[in-house]
């Protein structure tokens, strides 16, 4: 499977493209003249260097405009060194010698292509461009956050090799452009709502998941739907027997980065929280994952098994701390408000904490800290009735978890996404797939 993947990568066709810039000519001043426009710029540049606010970058590329539409993407960034890492800019991610060329390439061949789509449907109303979608419509079973995005990287070496055009729709709880947004100058995945016929048949083209998708992408259909594959593991392969180190965070972040919203709700837990990046480590607690022990006695209930769910707490925090000894500190996420609370106000770790709700903090080796876990992280698949800005908490804590240097992370998908956002060096699973621990020790 993987030496498939690696032999039939397309290359991109090359392009050269010059930038220039004519200054258009002025009449010559006098010397005060000068003076005066020197003061000019000197104000100018003083006001740009004092500048804290937000940076936003609006895009309306040739193709979504030439259907009346408007791609509004856009890129809150925050000038600061904390928070640099939310918007890493695609030049950055591309110059990384780690990132294999193919990666580079396609970046070039996906915005060539998907223009020509659009230019074909103008002129002739029919194209021969082949898109790769990774979607999740109303009626479609997409499960959680992870089960939606970790393939994402695995789809994008898939698109490459098939010459696909990568596309990305959901329809439930909302547009995925609500939370993540594309790069401006990285891969436009959007489907604008005309983009395609409106006869277009998505169940036809549908791949149902468990099935060889890699098989079913290098056939001849030109649109391929996959709500999610369950190839992640085939990629983290690809990352260890052939490229030979983790690339996964930067194929993530090519693709996704926080929209204004989101990324203004990131900056401000950590900056009310004292998080930089790479200096605090995470601690990932997925209580009601339900396993035989939580099954058996009847669903998920903190207050009836709160002794067992306390133990697999604070087992979690003593794994961060073996795993990344000394840090900054260590920031609590979980579906479960009670065991955040429990580990903040009740635990051994009580002295330790710092929480955006009360903005408290108490030195000592251990330091807890935790966004407003008033707030439970709701399950994107299985919530009801919840407005869109309602599931922001879910992705605030995944970007939160993965700019930091380890993560400790339990069972399902969520934690071992962020671990992998994270960089996926420095991490330690504190809890099997069947509930069990992997028992740590005390830190001292």
């Amino acid at each position: 499977m993987i030496a498939s993947i690696i032999h039939r990568q397309p290359k991109a066709p090359n392009v050269t493209a010059t930038n220039t810039m004519t200054l258009p000519r002025g009449t010559e001043r006098r010397g005060h003249y000068r003076g005066y426009l020197l003061m000019a710029f000197i104000a100018i540049g003083a006001y740009f260097v004092g500048l804290k606010t937000d940076i936003t970058t609006i895009l309306q590329t040739k193709d979504e405009a030439s259907h009346g539409l408007e791609v509004k993407r856009t890129r809150g960034i925050d000038i600061s060194d904390e928070t640099s890492e939310l918007h890493r800019p695609v030049a950055k991610i591309l110059n990384n010698p780690k990132v294999p060329t193919w990666v580079k390439n396609y970046v070039e061949w996906h915005r060539q292509q998907r223009q020509k789509y659009f230019d074909d449907m103008r002129a002739h109303n029919t194209s021969d461009v082949r898109f790769l979608i990774s979607r999740c419509f109303k009626n479609d079973n997409c499960g959680g956050l992870s089960d939606r995005l970790q393939d994402m990287p695995y789809n994008l070496m898939l698109a490459n090799q098939t010459k696909r055009v990568l596309l990305v729709r959901w329809e439930r709880p909302t547009k995925l452009e609500h939370f993540l947004v594309p790069q401006p100058d990285g891969i436009n995945w959007t489907v604008p709502d005309d983009m395609f016929p409106e006869d277009t048949d998505w169940d036809w083209s549908l791949v149902e998941y468990y099935c060889d998708i890699d098989k079913e992408a290098h056939g001849d259909e030109k649109i391929l739907s996959t709500i999610r594959d369950f190839q992640a593991s085939i990629f983290r392969e690809y990352e260890e027997n052939i490229v030979g180190h983790r690339i996964y965070h930067e194929i993530f972040r090519l693709l996704f980065s926080p929209s204004d919203s989101l990324s203004s709700r990131i900056q401000s837990t950590m900056k009310s929280l004292n998080l930089m990046p790479n200096q605090y480590s995470s601690v990932h607690l997925r209580m009601q994952y339900p396993v035989d022990v939580i099954k058996n006695d009847g669903g998920f209930s903190f207050e009836r098994q709160k002794s067992l769910i306390t133990g697999w707490a604070t087992n979690a925090v003593n794994c961060a701390a073996n795993l990344h000894p000394n840090a900054a500190k260590y920031y609590v996420s979980s579906d479960s408000s009670q065991t955040i609370k429990y580990l903040l106000e009740e635990s051994r770790f009580v002295q330790n904490y710092t929480d955006a709700t009360k903005h408290q903090e108490h030195q000592s080796a251990v330091k807890l800290v935790a966004r407003d876990y008033s707030i439970e992280n709701p399950h994107i698949n299985f919530a009801k009735n919840l407005e869109p800005d309602e599931f922001m908490s879910v992705f605030e804590d995944l970007f939160i978890m993965g700019l930091g240097k380890c993560v400790a992370h339990g069972i399902g998908g969520y934690g071992r996404l962020a671990a992998a956002l994270s960089g996926g060096e420095c991490v330690m699973r504190h809890r099997g797939d069947g509930g069990n621990m992997n028992v740590c020790t005390q830190p001292t």
